[in-house]
């Protein structure tokens, strides 16, 4: 394991966790981007936010973690946490999750009903809501989606609303292979992860944005150098920024929110 790496996803744990950088509607649904996701403009998250409420207009804000770094790297910390999180949810009333990640979508089974949102952006979504632009992208779909056709399909569809043309790897769909950080992998085996992760890249056409709609494979990517550009910023404007200065901000909207709206 690499000892550094670990240490780092310890304390994105413990932040991940506090209070301060939690917030949770009381709603029966939500959206819930994770935690990768936050740290892209608020703006872009909200925009999506707004779409999804077509579907379900009650819609509130998720700014909650779910845990998957701490199931594979923190066992001895994860039935807490996992706890704390079904407690809170309970306390919510939040019955429903529209998950943009795919990692979080998998973690939240078995605790809320969880919706991916690609489908439901794709029946949503209108012309005059796509603000970005990517002339030409390759596709990459995260491994956790790969049973998932529907969502697969839902990306494609949103891509060529956007006016993008995609390119195919080799291996997508139901075929795709693993970004290299499939649980948490790129923390407990760096050398195998970056092997899967070249071994991917490989597959990609030279200086050509990669697109999928896991910010998590990205990240994995843009560490190689790659120019990457999210599925939601293919949709809404690239994000400025990404860290945790736009996971913070959003956070303190999602918190403002929830206070002016009475749910506090």
């Amino acid at each position: 394991m690499n000892r550094s790496g670990a240490l780092g996803m310890a304390l994105h744990q413990f932040l991940s966790f506090a209070p301060p950088m939690t917030a949770l509607s009381r709603r029966e649904a939500v959206f819930w981007p994770g935690c990768a996701l936050m740290g892209l403009d608020p703006a872009i998250l909200l925009k999506t936010a707004e779409v999804l409420r077509r579907e379900e207009p009650e819609l509130g804000l998720s700014a909650c973690c779910c845990g998957q770094p701490s199931r594979y790297l923190l066992e001895k910390s994860f039935p807490a946490r996992r706890d704390r999180l079904a407690a809170l949810l309970e306390r919510r009333g939040v019955r429903r999750v529209y998950a943009a990640c795919p990692n979080c979508a998998r973690e939240l089974e078995g605790l809320v009903e969880v919706r991916l949102i690609w489908s439901v952006l794709a029946r949503c979504i209108r012309r005059e809501d796509i603000s970005g632009s990517a002339a030409a992208v390759t596709i990459h779909d995260p491994c956790p989606l790969r049973n998932q056709p529907e969502e697969l399909a839902a990306a494609r569809v949103l891509l060529e609303l956007a006016g993008a043309a995609v390119t195919e790897p080799a291996h997508s769909g139901q075929k795709t292979v693993c970004c290299g950080n499939i649980q948490m992998l790129r923390t407990r085996d760096p050398e195998k992860s970056r092997a899967l992760r070249i071994a991917r890249i490989g597959e990609f056409p030279q200086g050509q944005p990669v697109t999928s709609c896991c910010e998590g494979c990205l990240d994995a990517f843009r560490g190689e150098g790659l120019d990457t550009v999210h599925l939601l910023e293919v949709l809404f404007g690239r994000s400025k920024t990404r860290g945790w200065g736009n996971r913070l901000a959003f956070t303190r909207l999602a918190q403002k929110t929830q206070k002016e709206a009475g749910y506090d």
